[in-house]
C-alpha cells in the first residue's frame, strides 16, 4: 500500500473532513495548524472534480469559512 492510499484509508476510517488547496503545495504557514491530521502534496496542479488543485489536506473538524479564503483552500 502506498504512502497516499494509507492516508485516504485512514482519512474514510477515521470520518476526517477532506480539503483542497487551490494556489499552492502544503508547506509551513500555508494551511490551519489546528485540527490537521494528514495531507498530499501532488508533483504539479492537478484536476480533480474540475477543480485545478495543488494538494489535498485532512482534517478532524470542519474548517470555518473564514480559513478557506485566508488559506484559499475548497471543501473536498
Amino acid at each position: 500500500m502506498s504512502t497516499n492510499d494509507y492516508i485516504r484509508q485512514s482519512a474514510q476510517k477515521y470520518h476526517w473532513n477532506k480539503y483542497y488547496s487551490v494556489m499552492r503545495p502544503v508547506s509551513i504557514g500555508t494551511h490551519p495548524k489546528a485540527g490537521m491530521m494528514d495531507f498530499i502534496n501532488y508533483d504539479t496542479r492537478t484536476e480533480v472534480n474540475g477543480r485545478m488543485v495543488w494538494a489535498e489536506l485532512y482534517y478532524n473538524r470542519e474548517l470555518t469559512q473564514k480559513e478557506l479564503e485566508d488559506f484559499e483552500m475548497e471543501k473536498g
